[in-house]
C-alpha cells in the first residue's frame, strides 16, 4: 500500500520531479545543479521502478535502500518536491528496511502507527486558526452549502470546529487500544469525505491528494484495525527503537516548532488548515509580455488593473501540485520571473506570511527584483 501510494502520487505530479519545466527548482543547497534532461525523466522512471520491485519481492530491503537514495537525491534538488504525502511515504518505506527475521518482523508496522498518528493530532492542531475557520472550511464544504437552503449552509460553515477535533480524536484514538476500531472507522469516514468533495464530482482539484486519501484510509484499517498492540513497542530491539524514536521525532515532536516558524508547514500536517504562507506576484505590462505562454495562462489582472500570478495556480497548473509554502521557495519564483524583465520594479513579490494563531493574519514581507523591501 504504501508503495501503491507513492507511486500513484509520483505518476500524478510526475512534472514536479522532472527538471524540464518553468517553474523553479529550490536546491536545498544554493547553487546545487539540476538533473539534466534527460536523465531527469530516467531517475524518476528508476524511483518508479524501485519501489515497485520493492513493494512486491519477499526480501525488500535492497530495492527500498536504492529507491531512498533517489528519493533523496531528488529532494535535495528540489524543495518544491516535499510534498507531505511524499515525506511520509518515503520515512515509512524507510522503516521496511528493518524488517528482518525476529523482532524486527513488525518495526515497519511500528513506525508506520506512530507516523499515522502523528499526522492527524497535527492536521488537527494546525486547523485551530481564523483563516481555516472563515477561508478554508467553507470553500471546503461550498459543494454541499450549494445544495442547502441558505440557513442551513450557514450552520454547516459553522461547524468547522468538528474538523481539527475529530482529527485530533482519531490520532488520540488510534494510540490507545479502547478506542482504536471507533477511530479507525472515524478516519475511514474522513477520508471518504475528503475525496468526495475534492475529487471530481465536487471541487476536482488537487488530485495528488485523491489517491493519497484513499492510501490512508487503507493505511489506519491495516495498521491499526485488527491491532491490539500498544503503539509504543515493547521491544528490546535496538535499531526498532531508534526507529520509533526517529518517527516519533519527525512527526510528534518536530511539527510544534513549526508555530516558530522552525519547521516547515508541510512537515507539520498543514496542507488545508489555512495555517500557511502564501505568495503573490504582481508585475508591470512589460514584464508580462514577455513571460512564455505557460506561465501567461496563469496570470490574471485585479480589479486595480494590476496584473497577478499567484504562486498556487502556476505550480497546481504545470506541476499538479501545491507549492511548497515557504518563504525561501516564494523569492527564488519570483527571482526566475525577474529574469523576463528588464527593470528591478517591474515585479513585486508578496509574501503572507503563516497567520498569527489568535488574530488570523500573518504579517507582509515584500520583495522586487533587487531584493527585500519594507513596504508591501
Amino acid at each position: 500500500m504504501v508503495g501503491a501510494g507513492l507511486i500513484a502520487g509520483l505518476l500524478i505530479t510526475h512534472r514536479l520531479y522532472l527538471s524540464a519545466r518553468l517553474y523553479p527548482l529550490t536546491p536545498v543547497i544554493e547553487g546545487l545543479p539540476a538533473i539534466p534532461p534527460p536523465f531527469d525523466a530516467i531517475v524518476l522512471a528508476a524511483l518508479l521502478g524501485l519501489v515497485a520491485v520493492a513493494a512486491v519481492v519477499p526480501r525488500p530491503r535492497a530495492w527500498i535502500l536504492a529507491s531512498l537514495g533517489v528519493a533523496a537525491t531528488l529532494a535535495v534538488t528540489d524543495q518544491s518536491r516535499w510534498q507531505p504525502w511524499f515525506y511520509q511515504y518515503v520515512v515509512m518505506l524507510a522503516a521496511f528496511a528493518l524488517a528482518s527475521r525476529g523482532e524486527r518482523t513488525t518495526a515497519a508496522l511500528d513506525v508506520g502507527g506512530i507516523v499515522l498518528c502523528g499526522i492527524y493530532v497535527w492536521s488537527g492542531v494546525q486547523k485551530f486558526n481564523p483563516a481555516f475557520a472563515h477561508d478554508v472550511f467553507p470553500w471546503f464544504v461550498r459543494p454541499v452549502i450549494d445544495v442547502l437552503p441558505p440557513s442551513l449552509g450557514h450552520a454547516v460553515a459553522a461547524t468547522w470546529v468538528v474538523v481539527p477535533v475529530v482529527e485530533i480524536g482519531i490520532g488520540v484514538g488510534l494510540a490507545t487500544r479502547r478506542l482504536r476500531r471507533i477511530a479507525v472507522a472515524a478516519a475511514v469516514l474522513v477520508h471518504v469525505g475528503i475525496v468526495a468533495l475534492l475529487g471530481p464530482l465536487a471541487h476536482a482539484v488537487n488530485a495528488v491528494v485523491w489517491p493519497w486519501n484513499v492510501a490512508m484510509a487503507a493505511l489506519v484499517v491495516l495498521l491499526f484495525w485488527r491491532d491490539d498492540r500498544p503503539l509504543w513497542p515493547a521491544t528490546r530491539d535496538t535499531a526498532t527503537r531508534v526507529a520509533c524514536a526517529v518517527a516519533a521525532l519527525l512527526f510528534w515532536v518536530m511539527p510544534a516548532l513549526s508555530f516558530a516558524g522552525m519547521w516547515d508547514a508541510y512537515l507539520s500536517g498543514a496542507l488545508y488548515s489555512g495555517n500557511i504562507a502564501q505568495g503573490v506576484v504582481a508585475m508591470t505590462p512589460g514584464l508580462r509580455a514577455h513571460l512564455p505562454a505557460q506561465i501567461d495562462r496563469h496570470v490574471i489582472v485585479n480589479g486595480a488593473g494590476t496584473s497577478v500570478l499567484t504562486v498556487w495556480d502556476w505550480s497546481m497548473g504545470e506541476l499538479g501540485a501545491p507549492p511548497y509554502p515557504e518563504r525561501r521557495v516564494y523569492v527564488n519564483v519570483a527571482r526566475a520571473l525577474c529574469r523576463y524583465g528588464q527593470d528591478p520594479e517591474d515585479l513585486k513579490l508578496v509574501v503572507v506570511e503563516r497567520p498569527v494563531l489568535l488574530t488570523g493574519q500573518g504579517g507582509l514581507r515584500a520583495y522586487d527584483c533587487a531584493g527585500e523591501r519594507a513596504t508591501p
